[in-house]
């Protein structure tokens, strides 16, 4: 499958300026409190409006993050099903996405899904009362597990996906799903990649075990969504590992911030995506540079990159906000590439 250059975001979690709802946009959480998509709707149709007329035509957003969100658990920790407010917070995102003309690209799970330490909420066995957890070794036992896995994906991401795909509840909303990603730069938890592996995780996860994830993603995807599927790389130097025929990716994501480079690393930016040594199509998925953005966009497009999504318009982080002017510049040039409802600044 060949992708054209797609002109896209990171939108990865809201923000009110004060507080970051990482993980929290979609469904209830393990403190027992709402604070998804469908409860700040006016505020988020706002962030949507905004990067219509900064002319992107995709959002990459995050979903279920280290799940802490959106997934109610077992007794013994496994995934049994999407919390009531999830596919209320889930409508009410697709929803303003179709009404900005955005299409989005839901990372279901981040690498955090297996930091030490992951907040979760118990059961007192003799009184019931809700007690706030930490899991030393993250939500590992889930993909290291055949019944954990086969808990996730029966309970938690085939309804999901066949909600809005041929034949689903919401299937009217179908086309607004433009990718699926199984996990964010997986490269930091995989045991074999030692290189890579993050001090924070403390059970980390077979290749085979994340590969078997992504395969069965992408089939249950290409069963139900129109959607493509890909995954957010980190490490171009990993790249050979996901294009591979048996995991079903339709394209593959390299994540560059060129100017914290990593041995291995290349910059997207000096390198054409023909030089990567991959037979897939390569988003830029995130990136930072100390270059200039517009910069940026015009020689990954010259490069023969699927696209280039700079990090991020929600600012949380020191990388900060997007330059408004290089957007507007970049889209000025490129009509072709950009939402119907892009506005010159």
């Amino acid at each position: 499958m060949s992708i054209q250059f797609t002109h896209g975001v990171n939108y990865p979690w809201s923000t009110d300026g004060q507080t970051v709802f990482y993980g929290l946009d979609f469904g209830a959480n393990v403190w027992g409190s709402h604070l998804g998509v469908s409860t700040r709707r006016d505020a988020i149709a706002r962030d949507f409006d905004e990067i219509a007329r900064l002319g992107f035509v995709v959002a990459r957003w995050f979903v279920f993050c280290d799940g802490r969100s959106g997934i109610v658990y077992d007794d013994r920790g496994l995934p049994a099903g999407l919390d009531d407010r999830f596919f209320t917070d889930m409508d009410a995102g697709l929803e303003i996405a179709r009404d900005a003309n955005v299409r989005i690209d839901f990372v279901l799970f981040d690498h955090h899904w297996l930091f030490s330490g992951v907040r979760h909420t118990l059961a007192d066995p003799v009184t019931g009362d809700l007690l706030d957890a930490r899991l030393p070794e993250g939500r590992a036992r889930i993909l290291m597990s055949q019944e954990g896995h086969d808990a996730l994906f029966r309970h938690v991401i085939e309804p999901f996906v066949r909600c809005y795909g041929e034949g689903g509840a919401r299937n009217d909303l179908r086309n607004q799903i433009f990718a699926f990603e199984f996990m964010n730069e997986p490269d930091f938890v995989i045991d074999e990649w030692e290189r890579d592996r993050s001090a924070r995780v403390t059970r980390a996860l077979p290749f085979a075990a994340l590969a078997a994830a992504v395969a069965r993603l992408s089939e249950v995807v290409h069963t139900y969504s129109p959607a493509i599927v890909t995954l957010g790389g980190a490490r171009a130097d990993n790249l050979w590992a996901w294009d591979t025929d048996a995991l079903g990716l339709d394209v593959l994501q390299l994540h560059a911030y060129p100017d914290s480079l990593h041995p291995g690393d290349v910059d997207p930016f000096t390198t054409p995506a023909r030089e990567l040594d991959v037979r897939r199509d390569v988003i830029v998925g995130e990136f930072r540079s100390s270059a200039p953005l517009e910069d940026c966009l015009e020689q990954a497009l010259a490069g023969g990159y699927a696209g280039a999504w700079p990090w991020s318009f929600s600012g949380t982080d020191t990388h900060g906000r997007l330059p408004v002017d290089a957007l507007t510049r970049f889209g000025v040039r490129h009509p072709e590439l950009v939402n119907p409802r892009f506005t010159p600044s």
